[in-house]
């Protein structure tokens, strides 16, 4: 997955009216790049759903492993619209994740599953998020909270993710009540 960089998250951070500028730039950039085919790193991932429940997730890495290949087109834009550092309103992300999704259609870069749908770009998108989310709660990342608000978020979204919503539910009850935020 490409990382935003140390340097433009703080852009980020330190000049908020301009995100949406920094975020364009940031994608017209990605567009440039190919994406990487990055093998999934399932003891990674194992570690990340560890952190989460003791057993009883096989099923669910599984089909992240099995989804891995195919999110290879998603995975920088997922990086940028969810870092660890800091959480933008769904409306914004879905805002960036449509130009993008808008302009690297234009440019041939997708296949044609995905050229088609942008509901299943969207689905990739949050699923390379959750594996890269997986993997740094396995570190034990300063992030843990909004890590975790992130696995809540798309585990809550998808039935084939149903138990690791179920899972969470049970560790993290908290994050299940009326209000709560990423930010």
């Amino acid at each position: 997955m490409t990382l935003p960089t140390s340097d433009f998250l703080a852009a980020l951070l330190a000049q908020p009216a301009d995100a949406d500028r920094l975020m364009r730039a940031a994608c017209a950039e990605l567009r440039q790049q190919p994406p990487a085919l990055v093998p999934p790193q399932a003891d990674a991932l194992r570690a990340g759903l560890a952190r989460i429940a003791d057993s009883g997730l096989d099923t669910v890495l599984q089909r992240l492993l099995d989804d891995a290949p195919q999110g290879a087109a998603t995975e920088g834009i997922a990086a940028l619209l969810r870092p660890a550092e800091l959480a933008w309103d769904e409306a914004q992300e879905i805002d960036w994740a449509v130009r993008h999704w808008e302009a690297s259609r234009a440019a041939g870069q997708l296949d044609e599953d995905l050229a088609a749908d942008f509901g299943e770009y969207w689905r990739r998108l949050e699923w390379s998020a959750l594996r890269h989310h997986l993997v740094l709660l396995g570190q034990g990342h300063a992030e843990e909270r909004r890590l975790l608000a992130y696995v809540v978020k798309t585990a809550s979204r998808y039935v084939a993710l149903s138990p690791l919503k179920r899972a969470m539910e049970a560790r993290h009850p908290e994050f299940f009540e009326l209000g709560f935020t990423l930010k």
